[in-house]
C-alpha cells in the first residue's frame, strides 16, 4: 500500500502554537474528575445460561443477573480507525489486543482489576517444577470454540508453534522465546516445538531454557491466545479477518472500513456472561464527529476530546471512568539516524513536557522521570527527572553542529498529526530543529517498523506485563531493539538484562534494571521518556460492570447496560 505522509510546516506550525498559548488546564482537575464507581460487579458462579435479552416492549421485564445486571442489548462505539486484522500473533496495537480479549480466551488472566494471576483456559494454575523450569498445565474440559470444536492440548501446541514458524511473520514471538526449542523454530531447522510436549488431550508441559519468573505473565497477554487448530491451520493468513475463540463474544460481521460487530457467544464456557448481546464499533475516522454521536447518544462510550474535556468530566451529564495504567510515552530516535547523543539529550532538553501535559491531556498525567512505568517493581525511582531548558539544548545543537537538522517522525495511522506531535514540533523549532512528521497506514507503519527503517516516533508503550523486562528488553536488547526504531546493539546491555531476567534474587534483580536504566537515559538518551498518563473515558449513565485493569485491555464480559 502506498503510505500517505503530511509534512508540518508553516500554518500547521502556527496551529502549534496557537494551541500551547491558548489551551489551559480546567479549573478544579488538579486531583483529576469525580468518577464513577463502576458498580455492578459479578459472580462468576452465578446461575443461568447467559442468553436472554432485555427486551421490555409489551411489559416485559428484562432478565437480569445475581446483582441486578441487565441480559441483553447492544454496546455502541466508534473507533477511528479499524484494525488490519484480529491476530495478535501479528498485530501489536492496542485495538488488536483489546478485541482479542474479547474474541479469544488466554490460559491465564488478571483477575479483576490487580495484577494477580488465575487461570482461565485452566483448570487450575500450573505446578512448576522445584529448578523453575517445567511447568505442568491441565485445561478446563468442554470448552468450546466459537465454531464448536473442542479445546483440547494439540490447540496449544498449534497455536504456539504457530507463532514461532517463520511464514507466520508474528510480531510476538517473544511470548514463547524463552521456551526450549522456540530458537530452533525461528531459524527453520524445526518445525515442532521441543519444549512443549502434551501428554494427554487436556495435559502439556512447557519446559524453558532457564528459569524466568515473569514467564506466566506471558501467557497472560492477547499474543498468547489460543486458536483452534484445524480452523486456524485451514484459514490460513485469511484467520485475521475471520478469527474464531473461546472468548465471550465471536466476530459476527465486518463491513471494511465501516462496521465491525461482535456477537454474544451462546457456548461461552463461564456460565452466565456475558450479559451484551452485542458489541459494535463503528469506524468514524473525524474525532469531532465520534464525539457528537456520543454526545447525542448514539453511542454508549467514547474517549474524551480535549477541547471537550470540562464539558465531558464536569456537566454531570455522563459517567467519567478512570484508571492508573501502566504506560510510557515517549519519542524514540533511531540510535544509527541520530547517532550523536548530544543532540539526543538537546532534544529532550527542548521538551516542555509539563507544559504539553497540562495543555494537551488537561493535567492527566505526571511527567516520566524513567522508561518503565510507574506502579511495575523495578521501575527506576529517584531519578532527577529530565529539565526543560531550550537554552542548554541550543547549546548542545551548536557543539554537534547540528544547527537545521530534520529528524523525520512517523506517526501510525489517523488523518490529522497528533497534538503531541505538534507541539513537539514547535518547541523543537524553537531549538532549531527541524521536526517532520509523516502519517502512514499501520501496515506501512509495521513493516518499517519491523525493518528498523524508522528515524524517529512520538508513541507509547503499554505494558504487557508488569515487569521491567517488558520494558527494557523489548527496547533495549539487541534482539528486538532494531524493531522498536531505537536500534541498541550492545553486549554489555544484553548481558545485564540477559542476567537479570533469568536472576531468583528480586532486590538483585531491580537493583540491575534500575542502574541499567539510569544509564541508559540519563547518560545516553537512547530514548527519551516524555509522561504516564492516567486513561479516562465517559459513559452513557446506564453503563454499568467494567472492570479496567491496568494493563489496559478492557473486557467486556461484565458490562451491562441497564433499561432506560
Amino acid at each position: 500500500m502506498k503510505p500517505t505522509f503530511m509534512r508540518l510546516t508553516g500554518a500547521l506550525l502556527a496551529a502549534a502554537m496557537l494551541l500551547l498559548s491558548a489551551c489551559s488546564k480546567p479549573s478544579g482537575t488538579d486531583g483529576g474528575p469525580s468518577t464513577s464507581s463502576g458498580t455492578g460487579q459479578t459472580d462468576t458462579g452465578q446461575s443461568g445460561s447467559g442468553q436472554g435479552g432485555s427486551d421490555t416492549s409489551q411489559g416485559a421485564q428484562p432478565r437480569r443477573g445475581p446483582n441486578g445486571e441487565v441480559y441483553g442489548g447492544v454496546y455502541r462505539m466508534a473507533v477511528g480507525a479499524e484494525p488490519a486484522g484480529i491476530d495478535p500473533h501479528i498485530d501489536t496495537t492496542l485495538f488488536t489486543y483489546r478485541l482479542s480479549r474479547n474474541i479469544f480466551s488466554t490460559l491465564v488472566r488478571y483477575k479483576g482489576e490487580t495484577l494477580e494471576l488465575e487461570p482461565e483456559l485452566l483448570a487450575e494454575m500450573p505446578a512448576i517444577s522445584p529448578d523453575g523450569r517445567t511447568y505442568s498445565f491441565r485445561l478446563k474440559e468442554g470448552v468450546k470454540f466459537h465454531n464448536g470444536a473442542t479445546l483440547t492440548a494439540h490447540d496449544v501446541k498449534y497455536t504456539f508453534e504457530r507463532l514461532l514458524t517463520p511464514a507466520t511473520k508474528a510480531a510476538n514471538t517473544w511470548v514463547l522465546q524463552d521456551v526450549v526449542g522456540a530458537d530452533e523454530m525461528l531459524n527453520g531447522t524445526a518445525t515442532e516445538l521441543a519444549g512443549l510436549k502434551v501428554t494427554g488431550d487436556y495435559t502439556f508441559e512447557i519446559t524453558l531454557k532457564q528459569p524466568f519468573g515473569p514467564f506466566l505473565y506471558y501467557l497472560a497477554t492477547a499474543p498468547a491466545s489460543i486458536y483452534p487448530a484445524e480452523y486456524a491451520r485451514e484459514k490460513g493468513d485469511a484467520f485475521a479477518r475471520e478469527p474464531v475463540g473461546t472468548g465471550p463474544f465471536r466476530l459476527k460481521e465486518w463491513r471494511e472500513n465501516e462496521l465491525l460487530v461482535l456477537e454474544r457467544n451462546p457456548d461461552f464456557f463461564e456460565e452466565g456472561y456475558p450479559f451484551l448481546d452485542a458489541i459494535e464499533y463503528r469506524v468514524v475516522a473525524d474525532e469531532s464527529t465520534r464525539w457528537l454521536e456520543f454526545e447525542a447518544g448514539n453511542l454508549d462510550s467514547n474517549e474524551i476530546p480535549t477541547v471537550e474535556w470540562e464539558n465531558a468530566t464536569q456537566s454531570g451529564r455522563w459517567k467519567v471512568w478512570e484508571t492508573t495504567t501502566l504506560n510510557t510515552y515517549y519519542l524514540s530516535l533511531q540510535l544509527e539516524m541520530v547517532p550523536d547523543p548530544r543532540v539526543r539529550e538537546a532534544i529532550s532538553l527542548a521538551i516542555d513536557r509539563q507544559k504539553i501535559i497540562d495543555t494537551i491531556h488537561n493535567g492527566t498525567g505526571t511527567p516520566a522521570i524513567g522508561f518503565t512505568s510507574p506502579g511495575i517493581v523495578g521501575a527506576l525511582t529517584g531519578a532527577p527527572g529530565f529539565p526543560y531548558d531550550p537554552d542548554r539544548a541550543r547549546q548542545l545543537i551548536k557543539e554537534a553542529g547540528a544547527e537545521g537538522m530534520t529528524i523525520v517522525s512517523w506517526q501510525r495511522g489517523g488523518d490529522k498529526v497528533t497534538d503531541s506531535n505538534l507541539a513537539i514540533q514547535q518547541m523543537l523549532a524553537e531549538v532549531g530543529l527541524n521536526y517532520v512528521v509523516e502519517i502512514y497506514d499501520s501496515a506501512t507503519f509495521r513493516e518499517a517498523r519491523a525493518n528498523g527503517e524508522i528515524m524517529a516516533n512520538q508513541g507509547n508503550w503499554y505494558a504487557d506485563y508488569p515487569d521491567p523486562d517488558n520494558y527494557l528488553w523489548t527496547y533495549f536488547h539487541s534482539s528486538s531493539s532494531r524493531g522498536m526504531s531505537v536500534a541498541m546493539n550492545d553486549p554489555e546491555v544484553d548481558r545485564i538484562l540477559e542476567e537479570a531476567r533469568i536472576s531468583t534474587d528480586q532486590a538483585a534483580r531491580v537493583k540491575a534494571y534500575q542502574d541499567l536504566e539510569r544509564k541508559l537515559l540519563y547518560e545516553q538518551y537512547a530514548i527519551i521518556p516524555l509522561w504516564h498518563l492516567k486513561s479516562y473515558f465517559v459513559s452513557q449513565p446506564n453503563v454499568y460492570g467494567f472492570k479496567l485493569n491496568p494493563v489496559f485491555v478492557y473486557d467486556y464480559k461484565t458490562v451491562w447496560k441497564d433499561v432506560q
